[in-house]
């Protein structure tokens, strides 16, 4: 169903885990997909602050982590940049539903937190994109609704999931930066 590697995912879960950091993988996607949506500057540092504020209290991340933290926010940038569009780091589909949507939460209120500390004028945003917005919000608040493993649940988890995926990219497209691209000099006479 959803294109999600879970071996990056449990490489990034791992590396997480070992060193004892808050955050979870998907939270630590959902941040960094946030805050490139939100229009932090595309510099390679000017994400770091918001998101170990974010992730870590503010502290530094140690060098592995950073690496891999650094390797996802050049795959989100890279994946946005390009139209493609980013697969959200989450279980693989065989993991439970349940910890699937969870997930899906997790992921989705890391977003949200990640936009919201650079994107603070969401008035400014499309209508359109005020209301996925909200939509994104709604979503954090689904786990309790999904009680049983069943096709029907599991189709409504992926529909949820490609909502946020369109989210995503909307966000990206309104606030997003781009890269400045080289101006050509002025043609003189």
């Amino acid at each position: 169903m959803s294109k999600t590697n879970p071996l990056k995912y449990a490489a990034v879960a791992d590396i997480m885990e070992q060193h004892e950091l808050m955050a979870s993988a998907v939270e630590a996607h959902g941040v960094i997909c946030g805050l490139v949506c939100g229009g932090v500057a595309l510099d390679d540092k000017s994400w770091q602050p918001h998101f170990n504020d974010l992730v870590n209290d503010g502290f530094g991340l140690p060098a592995p982590v950073r690496q891999v933290m650094t390797d996802l926010y050049h795959n989100v940038v890279e994946s946005l940049m390009a139209q493609k569009g980013v697969e959200l780091l989450l279980p693989s589909d065989d993991a439970p539903l349940d910890e699937r949507i969870d997930s899906l939460v997790d992921w989705s209120q890391a977003f949200l937190a990640g936009f919201g500390v650079v994107q603070q004028e969401l008035s400014r945003a499309s209508e359109e994109l005020q209301e996925m917005i909200q939509d994104i919000a709604s979503i954090t608040q689904v786990s309790a609704e999904f009680d049983q493993e069943d096709d029907e649940n599991e189709a409504s988890f992926l529909v949820l999931y490609e909502h946020v995926k369109l989210g995503v990219m909307m966000a990206f497209e309104e606030f997003g930066k781009r890269p400045d691209t080289p101006s050509a000099p002025p043609t003189l006479h």
